[in-house]
């Protein structure tokens, strides 16, 4: 497995928690202003981690381009 690879399956297990933060929201499944504030983080620190993910595989493609 070499580093694309590894980069697409945290993407994906990324998409996934994303979605069911996103399902939690939309469901009223939030029970305190605490969780509210702790899902809202994590949607904040997935949207981040993705992003450094996405241009360290454009650097990549450009290096290799």
């Amino acid at each position: 497995m070499d580093e694309i690879d590894v980069v697409q399956f945290v993407q994906g297990v990324l998409r996934e928690r994303r979605s069911l933060v996103l399902d939690v929201l939309a469901n009223k499944g939030v029970n305190s202003m605490e969780q509210y504030q702790h899902l809202m983080g994590e949607l904040a620190a997935i949207h981040h981690i993705n992003q450094e993910l996405s241009d360290m595989l454009e650097r990549q493609e450009s290096l290799d381009g």
